[in-house]
C-alpha cells in the first residue's frame, strides 16, 4: 500500500506520520499485539460487557464531503473493563507504535470500547476519524466468518488520503480489503486513511476493539 503524496494543507503533525515508517507502509500494518492468554480475557470480558452495550444507527453522513465526516454505521457498542484498559495503556503496545511511527503516543482518554458487528447488514461507513484519533489500533477480538469472501473486511484507500469523501464515493477504485482474524491488530493513521467496515452478513459475528492514540506532547 502507498500513501498518496503529501497535499501543502496538511498539518504538521500529519506531515510526520506521513513520513514516518508506518507512512512508508501507506499508513497501515497488521501487527499481533496479543498473546494467547490476553485474547481469551479481552474475549471473557467483551462477552461479559455485551448486556451494556448500545446500538449505534446513522442511516446518513452528516457531512460526506468534509476531510473528516460521521459515517454510516449500525453496529453496537460496549465500554471495556479492566483487561481492555490495560491492554489499551501497555508500555508494550505504546513502544511497538513508537517504533513504527517514530513518534510517541499516548492514549485519547476512557476505557476503551467494544464494538460488536453481529447481525447480517452491521456496518462502519466510510469515514476518517476525529482529530482526537491520529492513530487507532483496531483488534479483532473474534470473528466467525470462513475465510475468503468480503463480508466484514476493512476496506483502506491509501491511495486517496489526499481525496474528499464524496469524491471516493463517486469513484471507489483503490480500495484494499484487510481481512482481520482473531487477536490481529491493524495499526492505521486513522486522520489520514479512509476506510469502511464492509456489512456483515447472516449468521457472522465479529468483534473488535477500535483503541484511539494521539500524539504526546514534544512527540
Amino acid at each position: 500500500m502507498t500513501l498518496a503524496a503529501r497535499p501543502l494543507h496538511r498539518q504538521p503533525a500529519e506531515d510526520i506520520l506521513r513520513e514516518g515508517p508506518l507512512g512508508a507502509h501507506g499508513g497501515a500494518l497488521v501487527a499481533r499485539l496479543l498473546d494467547d492468554h490476553t485474547l481469551e480475557r479481552l474475549t471473557r470480558e467483551a462477552w461479559a460487557c455485551h448486556p451494556q452495550a448500545v446500538e449505534q444507527r446513522v442511516q446518513r453522513a452528516d457531512d460526506v464531503a468534509a476531510i473528516r465526516g460521521d459515517p454510516n454505521r449500525w453496529l453496537e457498542n460496549a465500554s471495556g473493563g479492566p483487561v481492555l484498559q490495560a491492554f489499551y495503556g501497555s508500555s508494550t503496545v505504546l513502544a511497538t507504535l513508537a517504533g513504527l511511527t517514530g513518534v510517541r503516543w499516548r492514549t485519547a482518554g476512557g476505557l476503551g470500547t467494544f464494538s460488536y458487528y453481529r447481525r447480517q447488514g452491521h456496518h462502519l461507513g466510510l469515514h476518517r476519524d476525529l482529530d482526537i484519533c491520529e492513530l487507532a489500533v483496531i483488534t479483532c477480538i473474534y470473528d466467525d466468518s470462513p475465510a475468503g469472501g468480503i463480508w466484514g473486511a476493512l476496506r483502506l484507500y491509501p491511495s486517496r488520503s489526499h481525496d474528499g469523501l464524496r469524491a471516493i464515493v463517486a469513484d471507489p477504485r483503490g480500495g484494499v480489503d484487510v481481512h482481520l482474524r482473531s487477536g490481529d491488530s491493524l495499526i492505521l493513521l486513522e486522520g489520514l486513511v479512509p476506510h469502511r467496515l464492509l456489512p456483515v452478513r447472516a449468521g457472522h459475528v465479529r468483534l473488535v476493539t477500535p483503541l484511539c492514540y494521539q500524539v504526546e506532547n514534544g512527540r
